[in-house]
């Protein structure tokens, strides 16, 4: 059989014939921009994880360790209870950091309101606690006792401190008893404003003139721009032996700190001559 009719295939009629390649796809480019929006998702990850850390985790980790204060407290209000009665500086605080020494108390932040206080203002109240200035007085004594204490982490103690008003009560609780004290007045100052540590906080630079207790925190909220300070004058004592203030009761007795026994034979003793008391029975 002849070949002559066959005609050759041209390069272009085998291009034709062929089976099409596939195009590679090039990569795509890495441009400036898109370099920094990978880098600005990656950041804000991190920037909502320490968000998380630092207004959840940590005032979980800071509640745990003030429930360990707390459980640590009955042993301490035993040790040092004295029956002082009130006259001078109470001797039942010892003036070492970390060691918790008492409660304080606040109606306005709520009925079951009670927080472990403590020496030092350190790390020692990274655990959901107030801690004491080492330059303040104690409980009793003529000056100014300064509680520091966190706004919005770490147990967030202090987060209703603005809603305190002029008047309203706080009572600190040691071994001995209760320090009642009232609100004379809540102010925002710079972070250098040291002077509301003062032994007169209503007179810096002034003589100590009263018993006053200070509440220092940061404000604004999440913020460490100012301090909000509350002033608040002694006004009473309250011995542990004859049992708690009315106005908390119930969140002492939810604190469930059991007193010295010396005190709690004094409360009994109050207890049963109140519920043995007939009022139809003559004299």
């Amino acid at each position: 059989m002849s070949d002559a009719g066959v005609q050759p295939l041209t390069r272009r009629a085998a291009r034709q014939h062929s089976t099409p390649r596939k195009r590679r796809k090039r990569p795509p480019r890495l441009t400036f921009l898109g370099v920094l929006g990978e880098l600005l998702i990656t950041a804000g990850v991190f920037v909502l994880l320490f968000v998380v850390w630092e207004l959840y985790w940590t005032n979980l980790g800071a509640n745990r360790e003030a429930q360990a204060h707390r459980d640590t407290m009955t042993e301490s209000f035993s040790e040092h209870y004295t029956g002082f009665d009130g006259n001078g500086a109470d001797p039942a605080v010892p003036g070492i950091p970390g060691e918790a020494w008492g409660l304080l108390y606040v109606p306005r932040f709520g009925p079951d309101y009670s927080v472990p206080v403590l020496d030092g203002t350190g790390d020692e109240i990274d655990s959901a606690v107030l801690g004491r200035y080492d330059s303040s007085s104690a409980p009793g004594e003529e000056g100014n006792l300064g509680l520091a204490g966190h706004r919005q982490t770490y147990g967030a103690v202090l987060w209703d401190m603005d809603t305190l008003q002029e008047g309203d009560r706080m009572y600190l609780q040691t071994a001995n008893g209760w320090w009642v004290y009232e609100t004379r007045q809540v102010h925002i100052v710079d972070p250098s404003a040291v002077e509301v540590l003062d032994p007169n906080p209503l007179d810096p630079g002034g003589p100590a003139d009263g018993q006053w207790l200070t509440l220092t925190t940061c404000h604004p909220p999440y913020t460490v721009l100012e301090r909000m300070i509350t002033h608040a004058e002694q006004v009473d004592f309250i011995p542990l032996a004859d049992g708690p203030p009315d106005e908390i009761a119930d969140a002492v007795y939810a604190a469930d700190l059991e007193p010295a026994p010396q005190a709690a034979m004094g409360i009994l003793e109050h207890h049963d001559a109140v519920s043995s008391y007939d009022p139809n029975e003559e004299a």
